[in-house]
């Protein structure tokens, strides 16, 4: 029969790895913030307005859906960037009650700077990975993203 000892060893290993990931991406938006403050914005702020960057004038709605946002929060974030002169909202002009968001010209004038920022985080936080080692934890993180959205879509 196996100790307490073992049993409490068990479930600490099962749950490290999920703590760590929690506290990497507690990092990783620190980091960015950090380094986002000459531009005005935060992490969440800037995955909106690369969203856009992807594929501009998305109802707003759609953007909370892709960024696993409630409608709140998103609410909250565009009415920031909007004040600040980042998206501009526009009714949807078959469907009145769609807003959807665009990026303005001062947002496609930064944003080549704030990728630069972006692409700065990124390999600060990379730094001393291999190749393999990258792909490998991309795969892993993949499979766990789809372990949750699976559970999150039931």
């Amino acid at each position: 029969m196996p100790s307490h000892t073992d049993f409490t060893h068990r479930i600490h290993i099962a749950i490290a790895p999920t703590a760590r990931v929690a506290r990497v991406a507690r990092l990783l938006r620190h980091a960015f913030d950090d380094d986002l403050q000459p531009f005005g914005l935060t992490a969440p702020q800037v995955g909106l307005l690369n969203r856009l960057v992807s594929e501009d004038g998305l109802v707003q709605a759609e953007l909370g859906r892709r960024m696993l946002i409630e409608p709140a929060t998103l609410t909250g974030i565009v009415q920031r960037l909007e004040s600040a002169g980042w998206v501009r909202r526009q009714c949807d002009h078959e469907n009145r009650r769609l807003q959807r968001v665009w990026l303005t010209e001062q947002a496609r004038a930064a944003i080549p700077e704030i990728h630069q920022v972006q692409d700065r985080n990124r390999k600060r936080a990379l730094t001393g990975l291999s190749t393999d080692q990258l792909t490998l934890l991309e795969a892993m993180l993949e499979q766990i993203e789809e372990n949750l959205l699976a559970e999150r879509n039931e």
